[in-house]
């Protein structure tokens, strides 16, 4: 399937991301998080990267999608305290209408709920590999009119 930058994909897109990097919570290992991390498998033509930073007890995780459908790169910004709280998600420095509440279970996984305009979009759980260089999120997605009803799930390898 070609990769495309439509609002509702593009959210999709980013959110399992987001999920991958809240796993920073282990104590006194932070650094083991921080750094870039990229899609094992990217869209067609394209690139996902995404930064993570130490900020307080939380990160700011900032990424990149790169596709040949668009001229440049979308450039998405969320700060989490990683409690569980929705926070906004900037897309090229404006508000998207999307939040994500990502809540730490433990030093290796992570569950974040995903909405847009409020109405939840999906659940994405994430899990660090012991050696901390790959991660792994399932992802299950709900149309934006219908949370009811599941509209695909995904699973993604990421690197560092």
């Amino acid at each position: 399937m070609p990769f495309t930058l439509r609002p509702y994909g593009r959210f999709l897109g980013m959110t399992f991301v987001v999920c991958l990097f809240s796993l920073s919570s282990m104590v006194g290992a932070d650094s083991l998080w921080s750094g870039t991390w990229v899609v094992r498998e990217p869209p067609q033509g394209g690139r996902i990267t995404m930064t993570v930073e130490e900020v307080g007890t939380g990160w700011k995780l900032t990424y990149k999608v790169v596709s040949p459908d668009a001229p440049g790169s979308l450039v998405s910004t969320l700060l989490t305290p990683l409690d569980g709280k929705d926070v906004p998600v900037l897309v090229n420095g404006k508000p998207s209408g999307q939040t994500m509440g990502i809540r730490r279970i433990d030093s290796r996984h992570t569950v974040t709920v995903l909405k847009f305009e409020g109405k939840k979009t999906g659940i994405s759980k994430a899990e660090l590999s012991p050696n901390g260089k790959e991660l792994k999120v399932e992802s299950d997605y709900y149309a934006v009119s219908n949370t009811s009803g599941l509209v695909r799930k995904q699973i993604q390898y990421w690197d560092r």
